[in-house]
């Protein structure tokens, strides 16, 4: 099969909607390169007939006919350009988003096991690939077969004999392409995993950054990216010396027609049995003949190297969608059940008929580390689902309501503040994009993060910067609490969110809790045990 199942599935996915334009590209194609076999013609013309001949009165119609063909030459090229880089943009828009919100559907246990640069490479350059076999090589490529036939058929009519001496190599050609379109494209694959790896060791290393400083680790993260850059030169190496290899035996095997028709052609010439001009126009043809031949073998390389790539964005797009329930949570006291819960990550088993509850008001997980606590909030979020048992709300299986709807009744506070270059306003109000700015001051002065804005001459303008890292430790968890807090959400979940802050800040969010616990379904995880409230429930997991 010339077209592989998912490159199909691609063009149906995705290019059939276009298809007007991607017809309309091929006939410009074909319109545009076919006015260049009608140039030998012209010049058969000027040699036998106004040159050898002195028929001087076809100089000034063979000059206008020309002129005419390139004018109307030039303006498809332009058309087809232009239609061309803008099929090609509008597929990598719609690919690229489709692929993105695929993700963000897809379920925490398919996202885990995806390293986040491989996922960048399958969205972004891996995307760009499979756009341009769509919107250039499949077009490129019928208009090379069609423009193979047109010369073919000249050529023919001049002399049967000639051509079939002539295209004799086009066989080997063939077979060498064949041959090394399997090579390219078993190369690909390798060159397009590793591209996803260093592109993870690159976004791995600079946000470890001041670790590496602080711990004077240049030589060692030096060493840990010299090592998956000399694999990805070794596989870019082994794809140039297929390549150049190819386009050595394709270069070869194009010289020899010429060298063929030279020899036969030119002894015709010699016994009068053929003209000048005809020898001068069937040398033409025979370029033309094995010009989109060679072009053909350049676009089936570039086909056949951005298969794999396709293949990638399939593999995204047949990712597990997160599973969501139909039904809305009947919220009534905020009462988290855990009956029988199972969960494991593959073989390791985090979770064993687990049997706990929570209640509204200060709940306290406390447990050694990898003992469950963090699964246990995202089983809670809906994030994960369990392996067996269920988990309820006020009576409710989690499992049975829309996960939409169950995000709107919980809020999380993670270890990890996880903010974005942007405002302190931006990173609060992304917590309720309906929020006013009245909301946001109401939850900034309830986290005591308001001084701090008053205190800065940019005030909630201030930008964060990447990941928060303008802020301190304890100002990032504080625009993150707010955030959590401004959608008034009744159930609040804190995965460590209190590890790494200073005295003050744990302080100041404690009594945000206090505050806040009478109305809300509080959750925290937590290994200081000296600031858990005695009265409030507490869960030790072992």
């Amino acid at each position: 099969m010339i077209f592989k199942n998912n490159l199909v599935f691609f063009f149906n996915r995705f290019v059939r909607k276009h298809l007007l334009t991607f017809m309309a590209i091929l006939l410009l194609s074909i319109i545009s390169y076919s006015f260049t076999f009608v140039n030998p013609l012209f010049f058969q013309i000027l040699i036998d007939n106004i040159f050898i001949n002195k028929e001087s009165h076809l100089l000034s119609s063979v000059i206008l006919g020309m002129l005419i063909i390139f004018s109307i030459s030039a303006v498809t090229s332009y058309l087809n350009s232009y239609l061309m880089g803008r099929m090609n943009n509008s597929l990598y828009r719609e690919v690229s988003q489709y692929l993105f919100s695929l993700i963000l559907s897809s379920s925490m246990k398919n996202y885990q096991s995806n390293d986040t640069g491989d996922l960048i490479t399958r969205v972004m350059g891996n995307v760009q690939l499979a756009v341009g076999i769509s919107s250039s090589v499949i077009p490129h490529i019928f208009t090379s077969i069609i423009t193979i036939v047109l010369p073919f058929v000249i050529m023919l009519h001049f002399n049967i004999y000639l051509t079939l001496i002539t295209i004799s190599p086009g066989l080997l050609f063939v077979v060498l392409n064949l041959y090394f379109g399997k090579k390219i494209e078993k190369n690909q694959t390798k060159f397009l995993m590793i591209q996803a790896k260093i592109t993870s060791i690159l976004k791995e290393l600079i946000s470890i950054f001041p670790m590496i400083k602080v711990f004077n680790l240049n030589t060692w993260a030096n060493d840990k990216f010299k090592k998956v850059n000399d694999e990805y030169y070794s596989t870019s190496m082994g794809f140039t010396r297929i390549s150049s290899a190819n386009a050595s035996f394709n270069s070869f095997v194009v010289a020899v027609p010429t060298v063929l028709f030279i020899i036969f052609g030119g002894d015709m010439v010699l016994k009068g049995t053929l003209s000048v001009g005809t020898f001068t126009a069937f040398l033409s043809y025979i370029s033309m003949f094995f010009a989109p031949i060679s072009q053909f073998s350049s676009f089936w390389n570039l086909y056949k190297s951005s298969t794999p790539a396709i293949d990638r964005i399939k593999d995204i797009i047949d990712m597990e969608i997160e599973k969501s329930g139909s039904e809305k949570l009947n919220f009534k006291n905020g009462t988290i059940t855990f009956e029988d819960v199972d969960f494991a990550y593959g073989e390791k088993i985090i979770l064993k008929d687990f049997n706990k509850q929570f209640y509204k008001g200060l709940n306290y997980l406390v447990g050694d580390n990898g003992t469950g606590k963090s699964t246990i909030m995202q089983l809670i979020c809906g994030i994960l689902t369990p392996d067996k048992g269920k988990i309820t709300i006020d009576g409710q299986n989690i499992s049975n309501i829309d996960q939409r709807n169950l995000f709107n009744h919980i809020s999380i506070v993670f270890s990890n503040p996880y903010l974005f270059k942007g405002s302190i306003y931006e990173n609060i109000v992304v917590g309720n994009l309906n929020a006013e700015k009245s909301d946001v001051e109401e939850v900034c002065n309830l986290v005591e993060l308001d001084t701090f804005i008053k205190n800065n001459e940019n005030g909630y303008d201030y930008d964060v910067g990447e990941l928060g890292q303008l802020l301190s430790s304890g100002e990032r968890q504080k625009v993150a609490l707010a955030r959590a807090l401004i959608n008034k959400n009744p159930i609040l979940l804190l995965d460590e969110a209190m590890k790494s802050i200073d005295e003050d800040t744990r302080k100041i969010m404690n009594n945000v809790l206090k505050k806040i616990q009478n109305n809300k379904t509080i959750i925290i995880i937590t290994h200081n045990l000296s600031e858990i409230e005695k009265s409030s429930n507490i869960i030790k997991i072992s």
